[in-house]
C-alpha cells in the first residue's frame, strides 16, 4: 500500500512540476512578443523620421544650399536602420530597438538642420534678388543719364559744325 501511495504522490507533483514549467514558458512568450513589438514599432518609425529627413535634404536642396553634409548624415542614418534591421531579424531586439532610436535622433537633426539650411538659401536668394533688382535699376539709371549727356553733347558739336557751314549757291541749277 505505501508504495501505491508513493505513486499517487508523485504522479500530482509531477503534474504540477510540467504545468509549472509551462506556465513559465508562457509568461517568457509575452515578454518576447512585447520586446519584438517595441522592436518592429522603432524600426517603423526610424524609417519614417529618416524619409521626412531625406524629404526635407531634397527640399533644401531645391532651395539651393549647400547639403553634402546632410547627405554624409543621411547615409550614416540609413546604415544605423539597416543595423537595427539586421539585429531585429537575428532577434536582439534590445540591440534593434537601439539602433533605431539613434537612427530616429540622427534623422531628426538632420530634418530640423535641413530646414535651417533650406531658410538660410531662400534667405540669400532673396536678397541677392534685391541686390540684383537694385543694381539693375541704378544702372538703368545711369545709362540713360549718361545717353542723354552724350545726345546734348552731340548735339552742341553738331550745331556748331552746321554754324561753321558756309551755303554754297548752285550755278547751273536744273529746274
Amino acid at each position: 500500500m505505501k508504495r501505491s501511495r508513493g505513486r499517487f504522490v508523485k504522479a500530482p507533483l509531477l503534474f504540477l512540476l510540467i504545468i509549472m514549467v509551462f506556465s513559465l514558458s508562457l509568461t517568457c512568450l509575452p515578454c518576447h512578443v512585447s520586446a519584438a513589438y517595441e522592436a518592429s514599432s522603432a524600426i517603423g518609425e526610424a524609417d519614417n523620421a529618416l524619409r521626412m529627413a531625406f524629404e526635407a535634404v531634397l527640399e533644401a536642396e531645391r532651395a539651393g544650399a549647400n547639403v553634402s553634409d546632410l547627405i554624409v548624415k543621411l547615409d550614416d542614418a540609413g546604415r544605423l536602420l539597416a543595423e537595427a534591421e539586421n539585429a531585429y531579424r537575428v532577434g536582439n531586439f534590445s540591440e534593434a530597438v537601439s539602433k533605431a532610436e539613434e537612427c530616429s535622433m540622427l534623422a531628426d537633426g538632420v530634418a530640423v538642420e535641413a530646414l535651417s539650411l533650406k531658410s538660410l538659401a531662400l534667405a540669400n536668394a532673396q536678397t541677392a534678388l534685391w541686390q540684383n533688382l537694385t543694381f539693375s535699376c541704378f544702372g538703368g539709371l545711369a545709362f540713360l543719364v549718361a545717353l542723354f549727356f552724350v545726345w546734348g553733347w552731340f548735339k552742341r558739336v553738331y550745331a556748331k559744325k552746321l554754324m561753321r557751314m558756309k551755303p554754297e549757291v548752285a550755278v547751273d541749277a536744273e529746274a
